[in-house]
């Protein structure tokens, strides 16, 4: 870690380490302010002719530095100082040690407490104070030597050699319990703080990570939005373009007298709207990878019908709903075009009437039946659909191939043509 780098941590660790434990300074200097008031309450109401009172009253010059310190503990404004109020107040509190054992006469009564005062007033200053941890040592040991200069200078270690020195192995014993005591706050302040720091870390960074999936999601759901929009574009475009082609057929079938020429160019023009009608399908359709085929069936059957003009025949439909995707839905579009139009053409000659037949259900598993049938005059007796060679019929086969179905066709009262197509389309390579 850079030089920098590890002030700033230094910096920011004391910093922690004072705010972290303003509420226990805030309280434990109140209490013992409340327990000083209290104890000298009681001695003046109840003892007041004690003489070691007077000598403890001298200690009432520390109350005004303690009110000091917890009123700057409660003024927020205050706290950027509160290192140096504290370091300013303790020095002061040194001086006070100095003055009263200076001041006062080693023969006087109460004075035996006095090395008693200081040892609390030292473990105060190392239970309480927050400060840099070596000012702590420093400020520690000025209130030792202000004791050792006042005994000095008062003759207490010239009158009493024996109780002074017993009096000073207890308080250098209390500074080094209250240096024990401090760096245990310390320590133990250091690790919560580097704790918290490597939790904020990887707070900051599980963040980050979150809100880079987020955007990148909204990135991907924008992507997606853009991509239903293009291919509905497309599919938009497609369909016009192919109802350009069906218009410019039309107007050609209009104007051409050749009665065959017109035949084959309706019949182009109904299979380019089969595939027309599956793009206007998926342009309004919410979902483009699949299609809903009873729909796309009832619409190209309707169309095939009003088409040809076919008053005569009546349409039946019996389609269960199914989804298919548009790999699947294009043959079968194409298929459902071929036969009802051949039903349409042949299967009712001159005048008659008839029925055809559309029906949809699903199989067994992914499987799919399509029955295409009439009640017209039927199939040549000597019909075989592998052998048919119209471009009907070839279509058929070819488009049965690619979705690996089965075509099978009835005979009876009218045709019947059977197609099981798996849903999921198998895709095959034809080879010409």
């Amino acid at each position: 870690m850079k030089k920098k780098d590890r002030l700033y941590l230094t910096t920011e660790f004391l910093n922690y380490h004072l705010i972290s434990s303003i509420p226990a300074m805030k309280w434990g200097l109140i209490v013992n302010l409340l327990l000083f008031a209290l104890f000298a309450g009681i001695n003046e109401v109840f003892f007041p002719d004690l003489i070691p009172q007077k000598f403890f009253l001298k200690f009432g010059i520390i109350v005004p530095f303690f009110v000091l310190t917890i009123i700057a503990l409660y003024i927020r404004k205050l706290r950027k100082w509160l290192s140096l109020i504290f370091l300013v107040t303790n020095l002061c509190l040194c001086i006070a040690i100095f003055w009263i054992g200076f001041t006062s006469n080693v023969q006087e009564p109460g004075y035996e407490f006095y090395f008693a005062w200081v040892i609390l007033m030292i473990i105060g200053l190392f239970t309480f104070y927050r400060i840099r941890f070596l000012t702590l040592i420093i400020v520690g040991l000025i209130q030792l030597l202000s004791y050792v200069l006042a005994t000095s200078l008062n003759h207490s270690f010239r009158d009493n050699f024996s109780q002074s020195l017993i009096n000073l192995f207890f308080i250098i014993a209390a500074s080094t319990l209250g240096f024990f005591i401090a760096y245990a706050f310390h320590h133990l302040n250091r690790k919560n703080f580097l704790h918290q720091k490597s939790l904020d870390a990887q707070y900051q960074r599980l963040m980050k990570d979150f809100q880079e999936k987020v955007i990148m999601e909204k990135e991907l759901i924008q992507a997606a939005k853009q991509k239903v929009i293009m291919m509905k574009e497309i599919h938009h475009r497609v369909k016009n373009n192919l109802a350009i082609v069906i218009s410019m057929l039309s107007l050609q079938m209009r104007y051409n007298p050749n009665p065959e020429l017109r035949k084959i160019m309706r019949d182009i023009e109904m299979r380019i709207r089969s595939m027309a009608l599956i793009h206007e399908h998926l342009y309004r359709s919410e979902n483009l990878d699949r299609i809903p085929l009873d729909q796309y069936l009832h619409s190209l059957s309707t169309i095939i019908l009003n088409t040809f003009a076919a008053s005569k025949i009546n349409l039946e439909l019996d389609l269960n709903p199914e989804e298919v995707s548009i790999e699947t839905a294009l043959p079968i579009g194409l298929i459902t075009n071929e036969l009802i139009t051949n039903s349409v053409k042949y299967a009712f000659q001159g005048e008659r009437e008839g029925t055809v037949t559309l029906r949809l259900k699903q199989h067994t598993g992914n499987q799919i039946d399509l029955i295409i049938s009439d009640d017209g005059i039927g199939l040549p007796v000597n019909f075989d659909f592998a052998r048919a060679n119209t471009l009907g019929m070839f279509i058929t086969r070819l488009l049965t191939e690619q979705l690996n179905a089965t075509l099978t066709v009835g005979q009876g009262k009218g045709t019947s043509f059977s197609i099981r197509f798996p849903r999921t389309p198998i895709r095959k390579e034809f080879h010409s």
